[in-house]
């Protein structure tokens, strides 16, 4: 089963970071040019934490196609990239410790293979996460040991959970 739940992680990884690094690799050798940095998505905020209240929320691409935007993990903010292809919402260790996501040092008995090796992994609850009017509680997290995932992942154990959620051209619609 660890085994399992491994391979998905590690399949949800790759499946996301790979065709965006080969991107990025082959336009810097093309053009010569260095590559641009464009800032995270607006983020809608709430007045106050609540659960989610029926309002959608929608989220425009980027550039590059992807969705990116700001959470709020325990009430902090965090820049997410928004996965369908990730089975949980995946974080490295230091942010997890920086949004208040304990894992002990004996909980990465999983291991998720990744292009960089290995990967130590431990699941764990965000007590919270929420983008603008959209909260969710109790969400499943993947915690990966050291530093090895450099974006946060916004992955399917936070979309499953929504009403629903689509894509129209380069708009995602959130649905709580």
């Amino acid at each position: 089963m660890t085994r399992l739940l491994g391979f998905a992680v590690f399949a949800s990884i790759v499946a996301l970071a790979f065709p965006s690094v080969f991107e990025k690799y082959r336009t810097a050798l093309q053009t010569g040019e260095s590559e641009q940095v464009t800032p995270p998505a607006r983020v809608v905020e709430a007045a106050l934490p609540a659960p989610a209240t029926g309002r959608s929320l929608q989220l425009r691409a980027g550039s590059d196609g992807h969705f990116r935007t700001e959470a709020r993990f325990e009430g902090r903010s965090e820049p997410v990239l928004v996965d369908t292809g990730a089975t949980y919402v995946a974080l490295s260790e230091r942010t997890a410790r920086r949004l208040g996501i304990r894992v002990a040092p004996d909980a990465f008995t999983s291991v998720a293979q990744t292009a960089n090796g290995p990967m130590p992994i431990a699941r764990a609850k965000a007590s919270r996460i929420a983008i603008g009017p959209v909260e969710l509680r109790d969400v499943d997290v993947v915690v990966a040991k050291g530093e090895a995932l450099s974006s946060t992942l916004l992955g399917m154990s936070f979309l499953g959970r929504l009403k629903s959620f689509s894509v129209t051209g380069d708009t995602l619609t959130l649905v709580p």
